[in-house]
């Protein structure tokens, strides 16, 4: 493919929101009275663009009409943590994106505990105006009682907790259809977040992975992690054979995740940015001059998003 839709005349462009005004809590973004552009901005998920400059990004931004990015920083993702100078790289794409009137809404990192590392790389973060981050998982082991493992990654959770409400930042976790990894279960989330306030660290329920991983259950799995619910990942599939893999990527709301669906979760959701992630092209990140077909795809997809919003 060799349309790039960066080389569309800038006046074709859907212009940026205006820059979210930083609220007096610890949450920089609307209240309820506002707006749902104000409350939940939607943010692409940026891994595919990793080859992309920052100013391309911030462009492909502006075509996709989202109102940032969720920006990988983590190990090899756009920014590397591991690299020395990361955080310069930080300070340099937040000033090119805010140059669009874009941002970084969510940095997606490895954090998953309250080690020294974490501290610098969330220090960095909030010192650069990100205040939502994506934890890495906790994955289980098969040689140890699930239980335990459980309450082990929960003393973690609790601890990261306390280090987000210490610098003022939010930890979000997503849920995965994955056998292995803490949340495909949706029940365990209730039990690995009990007791943490979701102002400091919640879910991030990916509607997707939901509705792969659970059938007839997932409004009462829902319900019993509601109240931990920080935000929402937006991305669809439909099954196509009776086997739990016989399971194909959609464009957004063409298969199991839906505005109803949508729409009950968001109400346990305080204002925070949701996130939507084209995964029907695949994972790898893509040239420049063979992206017009997931820019396209991440434009349609936000503006069904924005439907259900609104």
């Amino acid at each position: 493919m060799k349309n790039n839709l960066l080389s569309i005349d800038r006046r074709t462009l859907l212009g940026g929101l205006a820059a979210m005004t930083m609220s007096t809590t610890t949450v920089p973004f609307g209240n309820a009275a506002d707006a749902p552009a104000a409350k939940y901005p939607v943010a692409m998920f940026g891994k595919v663009f990793k080859n992309h400059t920052y100013k391309q990004l911030a462009e492909i931004l502006r075509i996709v009409d989202a109102d940032g990015v969720e920006a990988t920083i983590r190990r090899d993702g756009h920014i590397d943590p591991g690299r020395s100078g990361y955080g310069d790289e930080i300070r340099q794409m937040v000033s090119t994106l805010k140059q669009a009137d874009k941002q970084i809404l969510i940095a997606a990192t490895d954090v998953n505990e309250a080690s020294p590392a974490s501290r610098e790389l969330l220090t960095r973060l909030r010192d650069a105006d990100v205040m939502f981050y994506r934890l890495g998982y906790y994955r289980y082991a098969g040689d140890l009682p699930l239980m335990d493992q459980l309450k082990r990654f929960a003393d973690q959770a609790k601890a990261l907790a306390a280090l987000n409400e210490e610098l003022g930042m939010v930890g979000i976790y997503q849920n995965h259809a994955s056998g292995d990894q803490v949340g495909s279960l949706i029940w365990d989330l209730a039990i690995l977040f009990d007791g943490i306030s979701k102002e400091h660290l919640g879910v991030a329920l990916d509607l997707r992975h939901l509705r792969v991983e659970i059938s007839g259950s997932f409004e009462t799995a829902t319900e019993a992690i509601g109240p931990h619910i920080r935000s929402v990942y937006l991305k669809d599939a439909k099954r196509i054979g009776p086997s739990p893999d016989d399971v194909v990527e959609v464009p957004l709301g063409e298969g199991m995740a839906n505005a109803k669906l949508f729409q009950t979760v968001m109400r346990w959701v305080d204002p925070a940015p949701i996130c939507v992630h084209v995964e029907y092209f695949g994972q790898d990140p893509i040239a420049l001059g063979d992206d017009a077909a997931v820019i396209q795809a991440n434009k349609t997809d936000i503006a069904t998003a924005r439907s259900w919003l609104a």
